[in-house]
Protein backbone atom coordinates (compact mmCIF):
# COMPACT_ATOMS: atom_id res chain seq x y z
CA UNK A 1 0.00 0.00 0.00
CA UNK A 2 1.40 3.86 -1.15
CA UNK A 3 1.01 5.97 1.69
CA UNK A 4 2.15 8.49 -0.38
CA UNK A 5 -0.55 8.66 -2.50
CA UNK A 6 -3.20 9.41 -0.17
CA UNK A 7 -1.28 12.35 1.68
CA UNK A 8 -0.84 14.50 -1.88
CA UNK A 9 -4.38 15.72 -2.15
CA UNK A 10 -4.14 16.77 1.94
CA UNK A 11 -1.23 18.49 1.36
CA UNK A 12 -1.99 20.68 -1.72
CA UNK A 13 -5.20 21.47 0.39
CA UNK A 14 -3.17 22.75 3.22
CA UNK A 15 -0.83 24.75 0.56
CA UNK A 16 -3.53 26.25 -1.13
CA UNK A 17 -5.54 27.47 2.65
CA UNK A 18 -2.13 28.95 3.41
CA UNK A 19 -3.11 32.93 3.27
CA UNK A 20 -1.71 34.63 -0.25
CA UNK A 21 0.92 37.04 1.15
CA UNK A 22 2.75 33.90 3.35
CA UNK A 23 3.21 32.92 -0.39
CA UNK A 24 4.26 36.16 -1.80
CA UNK A 25 8.36 37.02 -1.50
CA UNK A 26 8.76 39.36 1.64
CA UNK A 27 9.45 43.11 0.57
CA UNK A 28 12.06 44.82 1.87
CA UNK A 29 11.12 47.23 4.53
CA UNK A 30 11.64 51.32 3.86
CA UNK A 31 14.81 52.65 5.76
CA UNK A 32 13.45 54.91 8.37
CA UNK A 33 15.18 58.65 8.09
CA UNK A 34 16.59 59.77 10.81
CA UNK A 35 13.90 62.55 12.57
CA UNK A 36 15.30 65.62 14.16
CA UNK A 37 13.79 67.51 16.94
CA UNK A 38 11.23 69.91 15.92
CA UNK A 39 13.56 73.12 16.57
CA UNK A 40 15.75 72.47 14.24
CA UNK A 41 13.52 73.17 11.12
CA UNK A 42 13.62 76.56 10.01
CA UNK A 43 15.51 79.99 9.71
CA UNK A 44 18.50 80.64 11.22
CA UNK A 45 20.34 83.89 10.66
CA UNK A 46 23.81 83.84 10.14
CA UNK A 47 25.98 85.12 12.84
CA UNK A 48 29.69 84.00 11.95
CA UNK A 49 31.64 82.42 8.87
CA UNK A 50 35.31 81.49 9.34
CA UNK A 51 37.73 79.53 6.56
CA UNK A 52 40.62 77.61 7.95
CA UNK A 53 43.05 77.02 5.60
CA UNK A 54 46.08 74.90 7.05
CA UNK A 55 48.33 76.85 3.56
CA UNK A 56 47.29 80.14 4.71
CA UNK A 57 47.14 79.53 8.56
CA UNK A 58 46.82 77.39 11.73
CA UNK A 59 44.60 79.55 12.53
CA UNK A 60 40.77 80.02 11.02
CA UNK A 61 40.30 83.15 9.01
CA UNK A 62 37.04 85.53 10.07
CA UNK A 63 35.04 86.54 7.25
CA UNK A 64 33.41 90.03 7.46
CA UNK A 65 30.26 91.20 6.45
CA UNK A 66 28.84 88.39 7.43
CA UNK A 67 24.77 88.07 7.03
CA UNK A 68 21.95 86.35 5.54
CA UNK A 69 19.97 83.10 6.16
CA UNK A 70 19.69 79.57 6.07
CA UNK A 71 16.16 77.63 6.19
CA UNK A 72 16.19 74.30 6.81
CA UNK A 73 12.69 72.68 5.73
CA UNK A 74 11.11 69.39 6.88
CA UNK A 75 11.01 68.49 3.78
CA UNK A 76 14.97 67.48 3.50
CA UNK A 77 15.38 70.78 1.16
CA UNK A 78 17.31 74.02 2.08
CA UNK A 79 17.92 77.66 1.03
CA UNK A 80 21.35 79.57 2.03
CA UNK A 81 21.04 83.35 0.98
CA UNK A 82 25.21 84.29 2.55
CA UNK A 83 26.51 87.29 2.16
CA UNK A 84 30.25 88.91 3.22
CA UNK A 85 31.86 91.92 2.07
CA UNK A 86 35.54 91.17 0.24
CA UNK A 87 36.81 93.02 -2.30
CA UNK A 88 35.13 96.39 -1.22
CA UNK A 89 31.67 95.35 -1.40
CA UNK A 90 29.12 92.75 -0.36
CA UNK A 91 29.38 89.21 -2.13
CA UNK A 92 26.28 86.70 -2.01
CA UNK A 93 26.48 83.02 -1.89
CA UNK A 94 23.48 81.42 -2.52
CA UNK A 95 22.33 77.71 -2.81
CA UNK A 96 19.20 76.19 -3.05
CA UNK A 97 19.56 72.00 -2.93
CA UNK A 98 19.12 69.38 -0.67
CA UNK A 99 20.79 68.00 2.61
CA UNK A 100 20.44 64.97 4.44
CA UNK A 101 21.55 64.53 7.97
CA UNK A 102 22.22 62.09 10.85
CA UNK A 103 22.72 62.40 14.49
CA UNK A 104 25.84 64.95 14.50
CA UNK A 105 26.06 64.87 10.84
CA UNK A 106 25.13 66.80 7.64
CA UNK A 107 25.34 67.22 3.74
CA UNK A 108 23.82 69.58 1.45
CA UNK A 109 23.38 68.05 -2.22
CA UNK A 110 23.53 71.12 -4.52
CA UNK A 111 24.13 72.38 -8.26
CA UNK A 112 27.31 74.06 -8.86
CA UNK A 113 28.60 76.70 -10.70
CA UNK A 114 29.83 74.45 -13.44
CA UNK A 115 26.27 72.70 -13.57
CA UNK A 116 27.18 69.42 -11.49
CA UNK A 117 25.57 68.30 -8.51
CA UNK A 118 28.40 68.54 -5.79
CA UNK A 119 27.82 68.01 -2.04
CA UNK A 120 29.86 69.38 0.64
CA UNK A 121 29.71 67.43 3.93
CA UNK A 122 30.51 68.03 7.90
CA UNK A 123 29.33 67.95 11.20
CA UNK A 124 26.69 70.17 13.04
CA UNK A 125 25.81 70.98 16.65
CA UNK A 126 22.82 72.59 17.84
CA UNK A 127 22.43 74.13 21.45
CA UNK A 128 19.88 76.57 23.19
CA UNK A 129 18.96 77.94 19.38
CA UNK A 130 22.56 78.32 18.10
CA UNK A 131 23.59 75.91 15.04
CA UNK A 132 27.23 75.39 14.41
CA UNK A 133 28.26 73.57 10.70
CA UNK A 134 31.45 72.54 10.16
CA UNK A 135 32.17 71.90 6.73
CA UNK A 136 34.84 69.46 5.28
CA UNK A 137 37.15 71.54 2.85
CA UNK A 138 40.26 70.46 0.59
CA UNK A 139 42.57 69.44 0.85
CA UNK A 140 41.46 67.64 3.64
CA UNK A 141 42.63 68.93 7.04
CA UNK A 142 40.70 72.65 5.92
CA UNK A 143 37.10 73.52 6.95
CA UNK A 144 34.28 76.22 7.20
CA UNK A 145 32.83 77.26 10.52
CA UNK A 146 29.55 78.55 10.30
CA UNK A 147 27.73 79.85 13.19
CA UNK A 148 24.01 80.93 13.00
CA UNK A 149 21.18 81.65 15.21
CA UNK A 150 17.22 80.17 14.90
CA UNK A 151 14.74 83.34 14.00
Amino acid sequence: MNVRRPLLPLLFLLLSALPLAAQQPARAQPVPRPVAPAPFFGTYTYLSYTILDRESSPEPISAQGVGGTLTLRSDGTYQKRLTLTANGGPMRFDQDGRYTFTPGRISFTYTAKNGRPRTDEGTFRLDKGQLTIVVAGFPVGNQSTYTLRRQ
